[in-house]
């Protein structure tokens, strides 16, 4: 049947790049189609939309309230401090045990580096040394040390507006001998120009210096052949673990910017981007933040303590959120895996799995809202997702009053291997699934995944969901959300006419 005049100018829209990330600065009616109001618990997967890992429990000691994490790749084991600001020890095994190993010196947010046969410690006090078998103090460091790093065989450590540096392969000696250039020395960063050293990170072979007045410098060179330079008097870095050594590139988060600091001929040698435009408020509202690089994933967190964090997406630059049940007090990369740090234990992102500490995840994101000077028509509403899971995991999406319910398998709809908790559910004892989610190709009475792979032996299929609809509305929000389940958003598209 032809359609009337009236509807005849029927046009597809279609949500299937989310690469722009997050846009809270701008109203959901001016975004870029490619750009999300909300964003939780979705990443960017091999440039589509995906579901993000869930964890499994490495660790667990409920006796503890841990709260930085670091990893010693020397000795293949994990440090964790607590509240008390103990330090433990947890060699990585199948049957990891915790074991006390002191006390921090300082009172100052954790920093560490790799050193020799183990890793160095500045909490605020003296360094500390573990070198897989006990923690020490270098007795010869400086009374203060606010973070540390590892350049030219040296131990660095800051405080104030010095850097200081131990002797050249010698952590334990930090006496000045001015006629022998291998051993300790020290540099003041920005004479009398009334900053202290907030942040200090690498770009390539050289440091970049961040102060409270926000005056970054740029240090290359050797002893006695350094070079100090200033970068620029707007690069704000809001505390000692706010800066990161990217790939190629630096990034520092201030009280109000994300910025990536690059070399480049336009400016100097240096120039400072800001890249959180979009999120501004976002960033304005974090409280005491640690800025972890994680190149197993190519992100950025921004943890706070709590359960709900940004992160940044360095493959497209943009902002999404992630939510746990409990808070992510910090994370480390250890070769392809990323453990996350919570108050009472260790845990080891899942990508087969969207379940932490036996919670299912909650995800949504909303995309552009459409508006009419009129009002439109909705006809058809269609959705097209990958999902990489059998366990019941209910879906939604919604464009203006349409909703789709997402797949769910069909194993899943009936009692016989149902492991579903029955007290407390509030499923029925058997219901027929609205959309039901069969596997093409399936190996024989097996729904086992390869062994080490998250990917199932049948293929994983693309399903439609799709409805016919008549909806009259002058401004359409797009909104997904659900729980469990790994699941890749290829595409929601609608027919719709302005009338």
């Amino acid at each position: 049947m032809r359609l009337s005049n009236k509807h005849a100018n029927v046009q597809t829209v279609a949500y299937s790049d989310f690469s722009g990330g997050l846009n809270t600065t701008d109203a959901p009616e001016t975004i870029a189609m490619n750009e999300l109001t909300q964003s939780v618990n979705v990443e960017i997967y091999k440039g589509q939309l995906k579901t993000v890992a869930g964890t499994d429990e490495y660790f667990r000691d409920e006796s503890k309230a841990f709260d930085v994490l670091m990893y010693d790749r020397i000795n293949d084991t994990f440090l964790l401090t607590d509240a008390d600001k103990k330090v433990y020890a947890v060699k990585r095994t199948e049957k990891p045990e915790l074991v006390e190993l002191g006390t921090l010196t300082g009172n100052s947010d954790v920093a560490y580096a790799s050193w020799d046969k183990g890793i160095v410690i500045a909490s605020g006090g003296k360094l500390q040394y573990y070198d897989g078998a006990a923690l020490t103090t270098l007795d010869g460091s400086p009374e203060k040390c606010m973070g540390v790093f590892i350049k030219q065989g040296r131990v660095w450590t800051y405080y104030g507006d010095e850097l200081h540096t131990s002797a050249v392969g010698d952590a334990t000696s930090w006496t000045t001998d001015t006629n022998d250039d291998s051993s300790a020395q020290w540099l003041q960063i920005g004479y009398k120009d009334g900053g202290i050293i907030t942040g200090v990170c690498s770009l390539s072979s050289d440091v970049l210096i961040f102060k409270s007045n926000h005056y970054a410098y740029h240090l290359a060179g050797d002893f006695p052949n350094w070079q100090l330079a200033e970068i620029g008097r707007s690069i704000d870095c809001k505390d000692y673990n706010d800066c990161v050594a990217l790939a190629n590139a630096s990034l520092c988060l201030g009280r109000t910017q994300v910025q990536a600091i690059s070399t480049t001929d336009a400016y100097g040698d240096m120039q400072a981007q800001e890249i959180s435009a979009k999120v501004v408020g976002n960033i304005t509202a974090l409280g005491a933040t640690r800025v972890r690089y994680l190149p197993a994933l190519n992100q950025v967190w921004f943890l706070t303590g709590a359960n709900v964090f940004l992160f940044l997406d360095l493959n497209t630059s943009g902002f999404f959120e992630r939510a746990f049940t409990s808070p992510a007090m910090d994370a480390v990369n250890v070769g392809n895996d990323v453990y996350v740090c919570k108050n009472h234990g260790v845990y080891i992102l899942n990508g087969a799995e969207m379940m932490d500490e036996g919670q299912p995840l909650r995800w949504k994101f909303q995309g552009k809202t459409l508006v009419s000077n009129n009002a439109y028509l909705i006809k058809r509403l269609r959705v097209d997702v990958t999902p990489y899971y059998l366990n019941y995991a209910p879906s939604w999406f919604r464009a203006g009053n349409v909703v789709l319910e997402g797949p769910i398998p069909m194993g899943r709809t009936y009692v016989y291997h149902d492991y579903t908790t029955v007290y407390g559910s509030k499923r029925k004892v058997f219901e027929k699934a609205r959309n039901p989610m069969t596997h093409g190709v399936p190996v024989y009475d097996n729904d086992e995944p390869v062994y080490g792979s998250p990917i199932y032996v049948f293929p994983a299929l693309m399903y439609r969901t799709e409805t016919r609809c008549v909806d009259r509305e002058q401004a359409i929000r797009v909104v997904a959300s659900g729980r469990g389940g790994s699941m890749v958003f290829n595409q929601i598209s609608m027919d719709i006419a302005e009338v």
